[in-house]
């Protein structure tokens, strides 16, 4: 599957950036660097590039703007926003994302110059990212949850809608008190829980200030961050992006005039590659006649290990697939594994109508599914199921609206890992 490398860029570049890879749903696929930009590109291997800069300089707000159009919507924001900003338009950028249920715009703003800056500390670096995100883009929204990532630079308040805001650890206590007050009739976002995720250190540093939110808030969940949680934001913008802020001006271009004299070497490497492929093809087929083959081994292996009384099957896929729809037989490991993990996977989507899987990914004993659900309550039902088998936990990681439905990431994994 096609892998992302996600940099997380400071506020100074000189010291040292964050990166990581993970495939296409957002799970980890290499470990955590940190270092010199050059450094950081020798990851790359043909991998996408994906950076994150520091929220505080990326501004978030809404627009009722009545236009349609990428490129109209852009050219008219500067002057639909221009009240509502500090700074002179003719020197910052825009970017959009798709309106939300109430068909408002999600707007990023970022200082152009700032933006081209670290563009070309970058490309200078031999990096060329396919998209630019704000690291509060990273950070997942939670149903009925409101999530706070804290770090040595910056607080990122993520809401339940997916809005999110910016503002200094200093401001940490005040910022909770007010919205989070003692008197939980005062204000609804008392009525939230609160999912925190900070260094081993913030968490000792502030314990007294999470001892008094515990009691104003329904519940909170303390998380853990090392490496300045690059694995948890890399996940996050991958499975669910936020706003590309490559657009308009700094959206990539291809200039082809400026290439017409290598046209003609190009078109004779193209012919080559054709002559090249219809050679290949041949032997492509031949090569995955033999993978098939050993596939078929492969399932044949599992089928027997999980349900001993199929041992010899004729359709061995076919066998599987239907045994664990079914949720019948029981595996003989003595430890639980995926194909474990899949029959009570089947069951509970048995019994939690209407869900969909969109992809499912299994690394290193995790199940990474991709859903889409009529209602959260679908997922939660479908989470709470799998809990009830004892045996594995599972954890929605996402739930966004789209289309009338619900887009979901949910993580399944041994009970206790």
């Amino acid at each position: 599957m096609p892998e992302t490398l996600v940099i997380k860029l400071p506020a100074d570049v000189a010291n040292g950036v964050s990166w990581i890879t993970v495939d296409e749903m957002g799970a980890v696929t290499g470990e955590a660097g940190h270092g010199p930009l050059e450094s950081a590109a020798a990851a790359t291997a043909g991998r996408a590039v994906t950076a994150l800069l520091p929220s505080s300089a990326v501004l978030r707000v809404y627009s009722n703007i009545p236009l349609k159009g990428h490129s109209k919507i852009l050219q008219a924001l500067p002057f639909a926003l221009e009240e509502q900003l500090a700074q002179d338009v003719e020197t910052l950028h825009f970017a959009i994302g798709e309106r939300n249920s109430d068909k408002l715009l999600p707007v990023a703003v970022v200082e152009s110059g700032q933006l081209e800056d670290y563009l070309s500390q970058l490309n200078a670096g031999g990096l060329y990212p396919t998209a630019v995100y704000a690291e509060s883009d990273a950070v997942i929204p939670v149903p009925a949850t409101t999530v706070l990532w804290l770090n040595d630079d910056e607080l990122i308040i993520r809401e339940p809608d997916g809005s999110s805001s910016v503002a200094d650890p200093e401001e940490l206590e005040t910022l909770l008190q007010l919205k989070f007050p003692l008197d939980s009739e005062a204000d609804d976002n008392a009525q939230s829980h609160v999912l925190v995720y900070c260094t081993a250190q913030a968490n000792t540093d502030h314990a007294e200030i999470w001892d008094q939110l515990r009691g104003r808030v329904p519940s909170l969940d303390i998380k853990i961050i090392s490496n300045g949680g690059i694995g948890k934001l890399a996940s996050g913008i991958v499975s669910n992006p936020g706003i590309n802020l490559l657009q308009g001006e700094f959206a990539a271009r291809t200039d082809l005039f400026s290439w017409w004299p290598l046209w003609r070497v190009a078109a004779g490497l193209l012919v080559a590659v054709c002559l090249l492929s219809l050679a290949t093809d041949a032997l492509a087929v031949w090569q995955l006649s033999r993978q098939e083959a050993k596939l078929n081994a492969v399932a044949s292996e599992t089928l027997v290990n999980a349900f001993p009384s199929a041992a010899g099957a004729a359709d061995p896929w076919g066998q599987l697939q239907s045994r664990l729809q079914a949720g019948s037989g029981g595996a003989t490991n003595t430890g639980p594994d995926f194909v474990e993990a899949l029959v009570v996977l089947a069951k509970a989507l048995d019994s939690s109508s209407g869900i969909k899987v969109e992809a499912l990914n299994f690394r290193a004993g995790i199940i990474d599914l991709r859903l889409e659900a009529p209602a959260v309550q679908n997922l939660d039902t479908l989470r709470q199921t799998i809990n009830d088998s004892g045996v594995f936990v599972a954890d929605i990681q996402s739930a966004n609206p789209a289309d009338n439905v619900i887009k979901g990431r949910v993580q399944v994994k041994v009970k206790g890992t």
